[in-house]
């Protein structure tokens, strides 16, 4: 099997559990099922924006750019990339999911 399929089903069990709970809201209280969708808009474009946000102001530090010089970079300066990258996405979902 190709490996980029394979790195994109890493994480089907997630994606079946999302499922099965939007499953379960549909038949307990169909009326929120526009407010689910509503919130998992947000929250997707919240993480698309906070990469795109980070790729544009670090365009210079990418994550895996350490890797490929792992010998020459401390591991500390490949470990606090992820960091921020993380915070910068995680404060466009929270901004987004708390400001409408």
């Amino acid at each position: 099997m190709n490996p980029h399929v394979i790195d994109k089903l890493r994480i089907w069990p997630w994606l079946c559990l999302a499922l099965a709970f939007t499953a379960i809201v549909a038949v307990v209280a169909p009326y929120q099922l526009g407010v689910l969708a509503w919130s998992l808009s947000k929250l997707s474009l919240g993480a698309y924006l906070g990469y795109w946000v980070d790729r544009s102001i670090f365009h210079y530090c990418r994550p895996h750019a350490f890797l490929e010089h792992s010998s020459s970079v401390p591991p500390a300066v490949f470990a606090a990339s992820m960091i921020r990258r993380a915070l910068i996405i995680a404060a466009a979902i929270l901004a987004l999911g708390l400001g409408v």
